[in-house]
């Protein structure tokens, strides 16, 4: 199969009509995005060919389905781009069709309208990725994967065991494109924790702060992974 997407102007028509959407397709579920807008093409095929994949609608509690969905998307959709992982085209073509019963599971609408940045991008580009249900499964994985590692979705697992605070604070601040970043920040973190050191909201929150302060010092992206790591150890004494 193939990485699917939905044209610009498609795109525009779903979003002008999400309350249609949501009303029809998501809560009452009488109907599909083809039939909605009476064409068959309207999701399409890139060029980026994968293997058929589903997601985990297991568990009864939705989040603990995170870390299994995760590593299910990011595994099989590991070949794409920064840039094509970026594009809300892609992603809003999962949620509303490929994997449209999984956000009913996951982010089921609770009102005609609601939970729209579930479903599109709803706000700034780099907070957008975190928020979309789809597409955060595969920055999640893209920004906690080490291959380094024996089990190299070690630190998805433990960013995932977290509350949402977590996901929210270190991975879709500024600095989440860039990995090097994200993978010292949550490494540091899991050591921490290791070491005995009670991983909170307010500690991850200082930490998230601190990075970014330490932005406006450094230029980071010239930092490397083991020097930004030593500077939190530092912060964090452990």
């Amino acid at each position: 199969m193939f990485v699917k997407f939905i044209s610009e102007e498609d795109l525009e028509k779903a979003r002008a009509n999400y309350k249609t959407i949501s009303k029809n397709i998501l809560i009452k579920g009488n109907t599909d995005l083809q039939s909605m807008f009476n064409d068959e093409n309207i999701i399409r095929n890139t060029s980026i060919e994968i293997e058929d994949f589903t997601l985990d609608m297991s568990p009864e509690n939705r989040v603990s389905s995170d870390f299994e969905n995760v590593k299910r998307v990011y595994e099989h959709m590991k070949s794409l781009s920064v840039s094509k992982a970026s594009d809300e085209r892609i992603w809003v073509a999962y949620a509303l069709s490929e994997f449209v019963d999984y956000m009913k599971y996951r982010w089921m609408p609770d009102g005609v309208g609601k939970r729209m940045d579930r479903y599109f991008f709803s706000s700034s580009r780099k907070r957008a990725l975190f928020r979309h249900g789809i597409a955060r499964l595969w920055w999640i994985g893209y920004s906690t994967y080490d291959a380094d590692r024996a089990d190299p979705y070690e630190l998805t697992e433990f960013a995932l065991s977290h509350d949402q605070d977590f996901i929210n604070q270190i991975l879709d601040i500024g600095f989440s494109s860039n990995k090097t970043i994200s993978s010292a920040v949550i490494t540091a973190l899991y050591d921490a924790e290791k070491a005995g050191v009670t991983i909170s909201r307010d500690l991850v929150r200082e930490i998230s702060k601190y990075v970014n302060l330490l932005g406006g010092t450094y230029v980071l992206d010239c930092l490397s992974k083991e020097e930004i790591y030593d500077k939190i150890k530092v912060r964090i004494n452990f």
